[in-house]
């Protein structure tokens, strides 16, 4: 691969410098007996990484490679073609351009768009072009135009799959929403005034997301180093070390890059970072955490990893098999500074953290602040695919013998989780698809999303546009029935009967808690968040309650 884009990229009589990461930087593997050398060479790497702004924000030029595939060549001139606006019309109703739509599509579910390390370089680097074989290029800022005009005629696009018995499903790729994410912080990250020359000589570019944002808007892309999900974005957080020298961080800058600390040491400094500086808790909600195994990093459950456990073994099989690579529902708490529910009611998070008397256990203690809500008394199965199941109606109290209303409102309401895609309101004609949506049952009077959007693409948009949307919230999650209050809702897929629902103060959601007893101690585990129909907007905050402390381990 760097022969190829070396052989590529060179010029042919003048000299020309590069830098290649891969390269350059001392990647070393783990020595399991020689814990001095681990270190010598760790330190090394430290200095290396820190200095990374500061060389691809001098660069004049970053390069980078997507192969020599005939595939992506058509797809780069298509790009080109996409961002003449008078054009574009055309290509999205043209029948005979539906190749090089799909040519552009792979070019965006190129595994190259999910490195987090890219981000940080794109992002400060000020001339970004893309390379493919020996002749075809695109600036960056063009490509950036082609994909956010892709997306904004997406809809078009489907239409044109559609009537040239295309699956428009391959447009909806999960890979397509990690670029999105990726050119929308790359573009977003930094303000820069003034031409590259005067910048680059009398001021630094302004950096617009905190840290937080950073890595919960990124949680898609992936690292080879679990603490790079923090480093490779650290110098781009307003409230990380200086943007050109984290060599040198400032005394209010928490971190400081160092991969002789453990991963439980750099996910805890994060995490308490942000609690401590956002006062809420929406972090221990998010999946941001690389997965790493128990024996590799013990890490709290307040540390949510990637993807749920229990489905690992299964997802990237059906991922294979459906094209379709959801593994989780998307997340109730949002992105930070974009909360979707306020369960707490604008409540600070009371928080407080201890070090363990053990001096070998780095495992921080976590105390927190709030309230039991009610019991989980019944559970439906997970919804595996984003089915909705029989066992789902049933709790839900829908009714399937046509004597009475069918569908109780809070019921399908709970299905989208009573919003629409972004938290927006819901939509009140979400019934109507829903009625649509269950008079096409399967035999086992189970509602098969994923058939009955395929089934409706051609004829139907609102009715997969719904589909979609209870897909992102119900998938792989339980519908739950609570125990005094009769409550329903979705619960993360470990959750169990007799687990707590739990209000703590500064969460937009409500929790699942488990309590543990190891000895005479009494402690609790984060199951995860959950949503319950008709206290998501502070509700539980007007009745009667008893204020208690959580330690969650």
């Amino acid at each position: 691969m760097i022969h190829a884009a070396l052989s590529s990229l060179r010029h042919p009589e003048k000299i020309r410098r590069f830098w290649v990461d891969a390269l350059c930087i001392h990647h070393n593997k783990v020595d399991e007996e020689n814990h001095e050398k681990n270190h010598e060479k760790n330190r090394e790497k430290n200095h290396q990484v820190a200095m990374k702004s500061l060389i691809f924000f001098k660069a004049e030029n970053l390069c980078f490679w997507l192969g020599d595939d005939s595939v992506y060549q058509d797809a780069i001139a298509f790009g080109k073609r996409i961002v003449e606006l008078k054009e574009v019309d055309k290509l999205a109703d043209d029948q005979s351009m539906v190749d090089k739509w799909l040519a552009f599509v792979a070019l965006l579910k190129n595994t190259v768009f999910s490195r987090l390390w890219l981000v940080h370089e794109v992002a400060i680097a000020w001339n970004v072009t893309l390379h493919c074989g020996g002749a075809s290029t695109i600036h960056y800022t063009d490509f950036v135009d082609a994909v956010t005009i892709f997306l904004s005629c997406r809809k078009h696009i489907s239409a044109l799959f559609c009537s040239a018995k295309k699956d428009p499903q391959t447009l909806m790729d999960r890979k397509i929403s990690t670029v999105e994410r990726f050119v929308e912080i790359t573009t977003n990250a930094l303000r820069r005034e003034g031409s590259a020359t005067q910048t680059r000589k009398n001021k630094t570019p302004q950096r617009l997301l905190n840290l937080e944002a950073l890595v919960s808007n990124l949680s898609d892309l992936s690292s080879g180093n679990p603490r790079d999900r923090i480093y490779s974005v650290l110098t781009l957080a307003k409230d990380g070390p200086p943007l050109l020298d984290a060599r040198n961080p400032t005394s209010g800058s928490a971190f400081q890059i160092d991969y002789n600390k453990s991963i439980l040491e750099v996910y805890q400094s994060f995490f308490i970072h942000v609690v401590t500086t956002s006062k809420t808790l929406d972090i221990m909600c998010r999946r941001w955490a690389s997965c790493v195994s128990e024996t590799e990093e013990n890490l709290p459950t307040w540390i949510r990893p990637l993807q749920s456990t229990p489905q690992s073994q299964v997802s990237t099989k059906n991922a294979e098999r459906t094209g379709y690579e959801r593994t989780d529902a998307d997340s109730l708490v949002g992105i930070p500074d974009h909360r979707c529910y306020n369960a707490a009611k604008n409540t600070e998070a009371e928080t407080q953290f201890e070090s363990p008397s053990d001096a070998n256990d780095e495992k921080k203690r976590f105390f927190v602040r709030g309230f039991r809500l009610d019991t989980i008394s019944r559970l439906g199965p997970r919804a595996a695919e984003g089915i909705i199941l029989y066992e789902w109606l049933e709790l839900g109290g829908c009714d399937l013998t046509g004597e009475r209303d069918p569908v109780p409102e809070r019921f399908w309401r709970t299905l989208v989780a009573d919003r629409g895609p972004n938290g927006s309101n819901v939509q009140s004609w979400y019934r109507r698809a829903f009625l649509h949506c269950l008079a096409e049952r399967t035999i086992n009077d189970d509602i098969n999303t994923r058939a009955l959007i395929k089934a409706c693409e051609a004829d139907s948009t609102l009715v997969v546009d719904f589909l979609q949307r209870v897909q992102s919230v119900i998938w792989n999650r339980k519908f739950l029935v609570s125990k005094k209050l009769g409550l329903i809702g979705l619960a993360p897929m470990a959750a169990q009967e007799n687990d707590f629902i739990c209000i703590l103060y500064g969460c937009s959601v409500p929790v699942v808690l488990r309590e543990q007893k190891l000895g005479e101690e009494t402690f609790w585990e984060l199951v995860g968040e959950c949503y319950v129909h008709g206290m998501m907007d502070g509700e539980a905050m007007e009745q009667d309650r008893v204020d208690e402390q959580f330690e969650i381990r």
